[in-house]
């Protein structure tokens, strides 16, 4: 009983919620930003993924910046989390599908297309295993937000300063991953394959 009772409290803690809302926050909002500034390319990268035709994913390319945006403000704001929660699981679980199916394709040379900063980002199953993490990180916010506490000021900003170091550590292992790969000439990996 008394474990079921801390694991109740744990849950109710409005620190662990805020940092699950400014990582993800933080994370769609420089999406966002990084599309809107290379949106020629992003359009390139969404038509490359092959899943639309042209005029589709022209539209695609020119909407999901702001409806990431727009995700990324109602995660801040009390009354729209839940919503924003939700759209966000469902994007993250959109794009992961996206990945798997061009994963399958065997079409792993392609850039996810996730971060325009000159960064490609080959897309590869472990891409699918992050984008299943951040879906349940946006479904636990979803799960959260109706049993957390009121946050004190105190709580705000610990969760926000929680958030922001799973900010760094997300973007440096995205960085990580886009390095390119130093391959001897003798590798087994052609583009195509």
């Amino acid at each position: 009983m008394t474990w079921g009772r801390e694991m109740q409290q744990v849950l109710q803690e409005p620190l662990i919620l805020w940092a699950l809302r400014s990582f993800l926050a933080v994370l769609f909002a420089a999406a966002a930003i990084s599309k809107l500034t290379g949106i020629e390319e992003f359009h390139g990268v969404v038509r490359n993924f092959r899943l639309l035709p042209e005029g589709p994913s022209r539209w695609v390319a020119m909407i999901l910046p702001v409806v990431e945006l727009a995700v990324a403000a109602g995660l801040l704001i009390g009354p729209l989390v839940v919503p924003a929660a939700i759209a966000a699981s469902a994007l993250l679980a959109g794009f992961g599908l996206a990945i798997m199916i061009n994963v399958l394709r065997g079409r792993t040379w392609i850039d996810c297309g996730c971060f325009r900063n000159g960064m490609k980002q080959r897309i590869s199953w472990v891409m699918v295993g992050r984008n299943a993490v951040l879906t349940a990180m946006a479904l636990g916010v979803v799960a959260l937000q109706p049993l957390a506490r009121s946050a004190g000021p105190v709580d705000l900003v610990t969760g926000a300063m929680a958030g922001a170091a799973l900010v760094l550590l997300y973007f440096s292992a995205s960085m990580l991953g886009g390095l390119p790969a130093r391959q001897n000439p003798t590798s087994s990996f052609v583009k195509g394959r």
